[in-house]
């Protein structure tokens, strides 16, 4: 999809042309541009210099949108989209809080879209925002020995 979206203008962009430039199998990415023209997320343009176009402007497609087509819906476990898949869901202590994390994965994948994705900048505060969060996870290795009161 980001592919297709550099490439956005009057020219559809054809899969070899996609798979050249992201060295993803031709064979991979039709089974992915199927899936996302049934999603309406992508258009097929035939004849000569076919190829695929979005089926709609980049804002306006999310990423979860883009994940779930190729996908299915968004399930860290399958008893949180189908409880008759598991005869202990109605009474598992664990299913809440599935279910509580599979709805935070799919709000921030909803607050994503194609164009957040083509934006450098924003990919740049994103990698930034997620360095810093690695660093706070890990800390400082001062710190922590200090914390459990060991001599550093």
């Amino acid at each position: 999809m980001l592919e297709v979206a550099r490439r956005a203008g009057d020219e559809p962009v054809s899969l070899a042309t996609v798979s050249r430039n992201t060295h993803l199998s031709r064979a991979y990415l039709e089974q992915l541009a199927m899936a996302l023209r049934n999603a309406r997320l992508m258009k097929g343009v035939c004849g000569k210099g076919g190829g695929y176009r979005l089926g709609r402007d980049p804002a306006d497609i999310t990423v979860r949108e883009i994940l779930e087509a190729v996908m299915g819906p968004i399930a860290i476990v399958e008893c949180v989209e189908d409880p008759a898949s598991c005869m202990l869901a109605e009474y598992c202590e664990c299913r809440p809080v599935y279910g509580l994390i599979n709805q935070r994965i799919t709000e921030a994948l909803s607050s994503f879209t194609l164009a957040d994705l083509l934006d450098s900048d924003r990919v740049a505060g994103m990698r930034q925002q997620l360095d810093r969060g690695a660093v706070q996870q890990r800390g400082c290795p001062a710190i922590r020995g200090a914390a459990r009161g060991a001599d550093t």
